[in-house]
């Protein structure tokens, strides 16, 4: 297990904050202080995955907020006098977490599938045809029909679709994104505005009569929303990421404009999240955040750029070390040459940015940790590697070292599990998705979902983590059942290990006093593994810097 030295001061931190939640606990009583929120009768759950009232004798707490801060901690029965507050809220009993943190997501990619095609789970490409028709019915005059989450593995064919297959839409503009967001399928009136035929070469990219991948995507420009449409599609997001107990989150690219609109809606108190976003890797982008410094504010921290090796595997972009077992000769798309991206590491470490690469296959996934194996140890870096899909076993040795941080998301497992042996062959799947190996080297994980290219609710992330199974409790066994994590495990990278890799660790993903208030209700204790209650846990409410939000 890997030697989490630039960690040993929040476990200091950690047991002194522990000893003064006893000293408090002992005249809780009694409180004397007035505060902005009280929640009392919850059963609390720390963020290591072990029960507060374990560790301190306490069947249920409650908590004092002020100024959006976990103040104090005390024990609770139906005989205490409870604080003064301006505001209490009674539990019932139900289980208190830290607030869940999604490791890695796409927020403006959400907040605009939420007034787009949603293709989400569209089992023929007839399905998705009848979608596309109802949306366009539905909004008459719009000349730019956009859409994502189409599969093709999902169909029974199994096959790329044309843009022959969307000839009746003749009079718009089509671009459907693929689940991953590594393909787009366009039809024949943006083919021809844009003069896309599949004789055009372009680097870490393919056109497939009508279908973009990965690099190619960047031949279509497509029309900008207003401001006024982020601002209200943000928000619409945010109500829905609450919704789901979220909130914190990792937003795995974005441009300086994305940023500043973020910035704005925080400062405005509208956007409630705390963000962790990472910088695109453009020279705009870049030179912009070298001349102006990052960003490194309560609730947002700029300090991150996402780069991309390679593509996703679903499209057979993914860089693998041996062909494809269903695609011969196709080794996948290098989107970066090893020399670019030791140029990119080395502008990181000089600009004290936290390098985050995409990496899906084996290859790929090689060169990068041994890029990142070149760096300090000394030095708190925490460089990122986004999805680590496929990896030899030799590989994983490179996790020991203390500034390789690996986030995953498991729902990838229980997503491709179905398809995902035909690219790989019977002997690579049992390298892919390899969640306990990576951990048992890492000795922590931060666990996101990728939405909107996986469904964005965290509650998924802990169960596919855990059984490695779907909604359906398929397969019976699990899929590769021995790269499981246990409940403790994953509740750690859904909160903790999550605020780690964003270097949040001593703000927000633990219950610790002086932290932000940010918790997750639930019906259900998830640390109980005799119980299979996936279908009945609920999100009860959320609390977002000590505000309340039901859920109900």
């Amino acid at each position: 297990m890997r030697n989490l030295t630039h960690t040993t001061r929040s476990f200091i931190v950690y047991n002194l904050v522990l000893t003064s939640v006893l000293m408090l606990v002992s005249c809780g009583n009694r409180p004397q202080e007035k505060f902005d929120l009280v929640i009392y009768n919850a059963i609390l759950h720390d963020t290591k995955g072990d029960s507060i009232h374990e560790a301190l004798d306490m069947e249920h707490v409650w908590i004092g907020i002020n100024d959006g801060l976990i103040m104090k901690v005390g024990s609770y029965n139906t005989a205490n006098t409870m604080p003064g507050s301006i505001r209490s809220i009674d539990l019932n009993g139900e289980h208190l977490y830290p607030g869940f943190i999604d490791a890695h997501g796409h927020l403006f990619a959400y907040a605009e599938m939420l007034s787009t095609v949603n293709l989400v789970g569209a089992t023929t490409m007839e399905e998705c045809l009848v979608r596309i028709r109802k949306y366009i019915t539905a909004h008459p005059g719009q000349l730019w029909i956009q859409g994502h989450g189409w599969d093709q593995n999902d169909w029974p064919t199994k096959q790329y679709p044309k843009a022959s297959d969307l000839s009746e839409f003749k009079d718009v503009n089509i671009y459907l994104s693929r689940i991953d967001g590594h393909a787009a399928w366009i039809n024949s009136r943006v083919l021809t505005e844009f003069g896309i035929t599949n004789d055009i070469v372009i680097n870490g990219g393919e056109i497939m009569d009508g279908v973009l991948i990965d690099n190619a995507c960047s031949l279509v420009t497509l029309p900008k929303s207003t401001n006024q449409f982020w601002r209200s599609a943000l928000l619409r997001a945010q109500d829905s990421l609450i919704k789901y107990g979220l909130t914190a989150m990792t937003d795995a690219g974005l441009d300086k404009e994305q940023i500043f609109l973020l910035d704005s809606l925080q400062t405005e108190g509208k956007l409630h999240l705390t963000i962790n976003a990472m910088i695109t890797n453009t020279e705009e982008n870049l030179s912009f955040f070298e001349k102006y410094g990052a960003i490194e504010k309560p609730l947002l921290r700029v300090k991150s750029v996402k780069a991309y090796l390679d593509g996703a595997l679903g499209s057979w972009g993914a860089l693998l070390r041996t062909p494809y077992h269903d695609l011969p000769q196709h080794y996948g798309l290098p989107l970066l040459t090893y020399d670019e991206l030791n140029t990119l590491r080395d502008r990181c470490l000089r600009n004290q940015w936290q390098l985050c690469v995409h990496a899906i296959g084996d290859s790929a996934h090689h060169l990068l940790l041994k890029s990142f194996n070149e760096l300090d140890t000394a030095i708190d870096l925490r460089f990122r590697v986004e999805h680590a899909q496929i990896m030899t076993p030799e590989d994983s040795a490179y996790y020991t070292h203390p500034n390789i941080t690996a986030s995953v998301q498991p729902t990838h497992a229980t997503s491709d599990m179905y398809w995902a042996e035909e690219r790989l062959g019977p002997h690579r799947i049992h390298h892919a998705y390899s969640y306990k190996r990576l951990l048992n080297a890492a000795g922590i994980l931060a666990l996101g979902t990728d939405f909107p290219f996986e469904h964005i609710d965290p509650l998924a992330t802990f169960y596919a983590a855990t059984t490695r199974k779907d909604n359906d409790n398929w397969p019976t066994n699990g899929f590769i059942p021995t790269q499981a994590i246990s409940p403790k495990e994953a509740l750690t990278g859904m909160t903790y290990g999550a605020s780690y890799a964003a270097f949040g660790e001593h703000q927000y993903g633990s219950i610790r006093i002086g932290q932000r208030a940010n918790f997750t209700i639930l019906n259900s204790n998830l640390l109980d593994p005799k119980e299979d209650q996936r279908s009945t846990t609920k999100v009860i409410g959320t609390v977002v810097n000590g505000h309340y939000f039901s859920t109900l």
